[in-house]
């Protein structure tokens, strides 16, 4: 290695920066850390989209509504013109997906512009050149979509294929992030004294079971200067 007075210089002859050094250096590049995580997390901050902490309780109530009275009422009464064999007004109902594109409903019933068609307060009523809904059918109706507008499947396959939206197998249920919450069993593991937590049990039973073992632990020069490089981004 040349260095600018023409001097060589190899790599024994480098030293690596000593434990003050290193130290000042992590403190420096800490201090930086918040004002980057903060000004990188506000986009998304803005755009996080709060759920009621009763959304799966309702959602699983819609679903059960629409199954018994949503569904036939939509099949009789709006199918034929919006997502059977045609599709008027540009308003397509066979699936979620496209129902919620067209604007027609809103976070609530109250809101939504299906039912002040369905309810005779604005032109064009709803259903077209038909009998009003009953007063049963339209509350059946306002309460569907107060509770999130769910299917459990797509009315008719002549429209916009659906994209499966509200629609949970009992196949899909045996994914873990789908099973209720428990506290496992400690697993038992020899020379557990690298275990420091109940987590590190967890990992060093993983280790054990595919014949591995874990490294051992590193002095805290060595740990700091690993802790340092993450945070300037060397590899």
């Amino acid at each position: 290695m040349v260095i600018s007075d023409g001097h060589s210089l190899n790599s024994h002859q480098l030293e690596l920066p000593n434990n003050e050094a290193l130290m000042r250096n992590l403190l420096i590049a800490l201090t930086m850390i918040p004002g980057i995580v903060f000004t990188d997390s506000l986009p998304a901050a803005e755009k996080k989209t709060d759920l009621p902490a009763d959304h799966a309780r309702r959602m699983q109530q819609g679903l059960e509504l629409f199954k018994k009275e949503v569904r036939p009422l939509l099949v009789a009464k709006c199918l034929k013109c919006h997502g059977g064999k045609s599709i008027k007004g540009d308003f397509d109902l066979s699936n979620r997906k496209k129902l919620l594109e067209s604007g027609m409903i809103d976070k609530t019933a109250k809101d939504s512009y299906l039912m002040a068609l369905v309810e005779h307060r604005e032109e064009p009523y709803m259903p077209l050149k038909e009998p009003k809904l009953s007063e049963k059918e339209i509350a059946t109706l306002s309460k569907w979509i107060d509770l999130g507008a769910p299917f459990d499947k797509a009315l008719a396959t002549s429209g916009a294929a659906d994209d499966g939206a509200m629609q949970v197998s009992s196949d899909d249920r045996k994914f873990w992030s789908f099973q209720p919450l428990h506290q496992p069993a400690i697993p038992q593991v020899k020379q557990n004294e690298w275990a420091h937590n109940n987590i590190d049990q967890f990992i060093l039973a993983q280790q054990q079971e595919k014949g591995l073992s874990p490294n051992d632990e590193v002095s805290k020069r060595v740990y700091i200067r690993r802790a340092y490089f993450d945070l300037i981004g060397l590899p």
